[in-house]
């Protein structure tokens, strides 16, 4: 009997059971049981179904569909004994959902994780261009949605510029194709531009007015690539504004959540984009109606206006002429008041000036006494017994001698 040591006895079992598959992986489905993350690093989980159950091992950045317990899954990997703990288990290269129900509820899981990091928020969403002119198509030129399109596109508006991005739209490495699509029409730069400087074309800006992504109705499985996670993000973070419509329109992916528009199939996609040129013509001619009203109206002032500014210096010398005539008959009202004062207040002075003049006194049959030297005598104080004095009266003087001086009572 060959003795091992436990290290060997696991490696040997581990060949045997790698040898053991004609294929180098193997798929086993089943019942998600017990899942958890480890440190962020590791996924565990039992996978069961009635009558038995086997432990799943996978590093976590393999996992690229949402689970929990109770949801159906197809594990694809490597039967392995771990030599650490001695433990069975499969050692999962990737891991698919099974059946309906178990892709429901995982877009469910995916749908609520995303939502809460605000993936599908309103707020953020950015409007379309009305009248684009580069297009970035993300589609399978294969496919029908893509002639819809495109046919829809151009007898609506018509030339545009359609970059095609041809990806797979089902399969495993649809998701892929599809999130390299969006980041390369994100990086392309738009063309050169006369109205720009020479080394300034394109900076800053991004090279297409809308990134479309559609494709026709199918099953949910066949729809899967347009609800994996890293498609949802790299629609979220493009620089261009987003247009998705995949499948009928009952069918509602994250891939359209998560978009700037929804169009609810290809052709209605096509109709969002671009106006129809008619409606456009239309519009046009109502505009061109509209502003021939707006300058007639505009012609019609400015003639009153002018018709106005001719007539307004007759107009103006009339005004101007009757507030002369106003003013006019203002002043010499207010002149003749003036001087009609003066004269009033001038017979006033010289009534107080004649009733002040002593002749007019003498005239009335007083008299007026002077001394020899002049000067107005007008108390018997100033008098003295023989002196002489003089008497004015109304027509002339009389010399005096003071015989006697008698005081008033």
């Amino acid at each position: 009997m060959r003795i091992l040591q436990v290290s060997e006895f696991i490696e040997i079992v581990n060949i045997i059971l790698r040898e053991s598959f004609a294929t180098e992986e193997v798929a086993v489905e089943g019942e998600v049981s017990g899942y958890r993350a480890s440190q962020g690093q590791w996924v565990t989980f039992d996978l069961k179904d009635e009558k038995a159950l086997v432990n799943i091992f996978m590093p976590v950045w393999n996992l690229r569909v949402p689970i929990q317990d109770g949801i159906r899954v197809r594990v694809i990997g490597l039967p392995r004994i771990y030599p650490k703990y001695g433990k069975f288990s499969i050692s999962a290269e990737r891991i698919e959902l099974a059946g309906e129900g178990a892709l429901k509820k995982a877009l469910l899981l995916l749908h609520q994780k995303l939502e809460q990091e605000g993936l599908f928020d309103p707020s953020r969403k950015r409007a379309l261009p009305r009248f684009p002119e580069r297009i970035a198509l993300v589609a399978s030129r294969d496919s029908a949605a893509y002639g819809d399109f495109v046919r829809v596109l151009s007898e609506r508006w018509g030339g545009l510029e359609i970059d095609l991005f041809h990806v797979l739209v089902q399969g495993d490495n649809a998701p892929r194709e599809i999130v390299a699509a969006i980041q390369s029409a994100n990086s392309i730069t738009p063309p050169a531009s006369p109205y720009l400087p020479a080394g300034k074309a394109g900076k800053g800006r991004i090279g297409y007015d809308a990134l479309v992504m559609t494709r026709g109705g199918g099953s949910l499985e066949d729809l899967m690539a347009f609800n994996d996670e890293a498609v949802v993000r790299a629609i979220h973070a493009s620089q261009i504004p987003t247009l998705v419509a995949i499948g009928h329109e009952r069918d509602l992916t994250l891939a359209e959540e998560a978009a700037d528009v929804r169009g609810s199939t290809p052709t209605d996609c096509a109709r969002r984009l671009v106006p129809d040129r008619k409606d456009v013509q239309y519009e046009l001619a109502a505009v061109v109606s509209a502003m021939e009203s707006n300058l007639t109206r505009y012609m019609e002032s400015r003639r009153a206006a002018l018709d106005h500014a001719v007539r307004a210096p007759s107009l103006w010398l009339a005004g101007q002429r009757a507030a002369l005539e106003r003013a006019t008959s203002v002043c010499d009202t207010a002149v003749r008041q003036w001087v009609g004062g003066l004269k009033d207040r001038l017979q006033a002075h010289i009534r107080l000036l004649e009733s002040l003049d002593p002749k007019g006194v003498l005239a009335r049959g007083y008299a007026m006494v002077k001394d020899a030297s002049g000067r107005s005598i007008s108390s018997v104080a100033q008098l003295q017994i023989g002196q002489a004095t003089a008497i004015v009266l109304k027509d002339g003087e009389a010399e005096t001698e003071v015989k006697k001086i008698s005081n008033a009572l």
